[in-house]
């Protein structure tokens, strides 16, 4: 029986090729999706990527919406606002938070994202990535396989459920 993983699946290039690479692993995986008054994550046309690509590596996708107690973050985010009023590091707690209730729910042994270091200047810093996730409750269960080589092993790396080996180095926003 393969070892389940959740994945934070945006539908975008970074999401999608953490999302190979993990199959590419061996594990099952299972998508997270979230839409947001803001952003309903679909693309030109109507389009939603995270839909389409679940359905062409054949996984099972969750979508959750970010309503009222999404909405209350963005009013009074505890970490601040970035560029243009953006809170994302409390947008991420909460996606994080979200995530480890389906991977509590799922049996799965990590959550994964196509975060890239030092690619987003607010949410992808070393020192913000670790504040997620304490903060999410989801400390070393974070696999971020586009800059794993430049992090801490996670949890997984270190029990020998995820090969390090095949994971990548990639930093900052010229990837």
């Amino acid at each position: 029986m393969k070892k389940k993983a959740i994945a934070l699946l945006s539908g975008g290039l970074d999401s999608t090729l953490a999302l190979k690479i993990v199959l590419d692993l061996g594990f099952e995986v299972i998508g997270l999706n979230m839409k947001t008054p803001f952003c309903t994550c679909d693309g030109k046309g109507g389009v939603c990527y995270s839909s389409k690509f679940s359905q062409e590596f054949g996984i099972k996708l969750v979508r959750i919406f970010g309503g009222e107690d999404y909405l209350e973050i963005v009013k009074n985010p505890k970490h601040g606002y970035g560029r243009n009023l953006n809170p994302c590091i409390d947008c991420r707690i909460y996606l994080f938070k979200k995530a480890k209730e389906l991977m509590e729910k799922e049996g799965a042994v990590f959550i994964f994202t196509g975060e890239v270091l030092g690619e987003r200047p607010m949410s992808q810093r070393l020192d913000a990535m670790k504040l997620i996730e304490k903060e999410s409750g989801l400390k070393g269960k974070v696999l971020r396989p586009l800059s794993a080589k430049l992090l801490e092993p996670t949890l997984p790396e270190k029990e020998g459920i995820v090969d390090r080996s095949a994971l990548l180095n990639l930093q900052g926003r010229s990837r």
